[in-house]
C-alpha cells in the first residue's frame, strides 16, 4: 500500500487528537447483540503486551504500529517524515523498551 495513505492517516489522527473533544454521551450497558471483550479471550501474555505498548508515547506508538503494518524503513519515514536512519534507531529503542517493560 502506499506511503501516502499512511501520512494522511497519522496527520488526521494527530489533528483529530489536538482539536477539542467532543462531548461523547455513552450508554453503562450494552445491547444484548454486542459482547464486550471477555477475559477469557484475553492470553495473559497479551494483555502483558498490550500493557507495555500503552507505556508508549504517541510517536513511539505510531512507529510500532507502522512496524507491524510490515512497512519498510522508507514507507515509514515517508509516512512519518522522519529519516530511514532515525526510524531504524527509534525500532530498536522501542523494541528495547517494550523488552525491559515485559520483563
Amino acid at each position: 500500500m502506499s506511503t501516502w495513505i499512511y501520512r494522511i492517516a497519522l496527520n488526521t489522527a494527530i489533528t483529530v487528537y489536538r482539536k477539542p473533544r467532543l462531548k461523547v454521551t455513552h450508554y453503562p450497558d450494552l445491547p444484548a447483540h454486542l459482547h464486550p471483550l471477555q477475559e477469557d479471550n484475553v492470553s495473559a501474555n497479551e494483555e502483558q503486551l498490550f500493557e507495555a505498548l500503552r507505556n508508549l508515547s504517541d510517536s513511539e506508538k505510531a512507529i510500532i504500529a507502522l512496524y507491524l503494518e510490515e512497512l519498510s524503513y522508507r514507507e515509514m519515514a515517508a509516512v512519518t517524515g522522519l529519516s530511514e536512519t532515525n526510524i531504524g534507531v527509534r525500532l530498536n529503542r522501542i523494541k528495547n523498551k517494550l523488552k525491559e517493560i515485559i520483563k
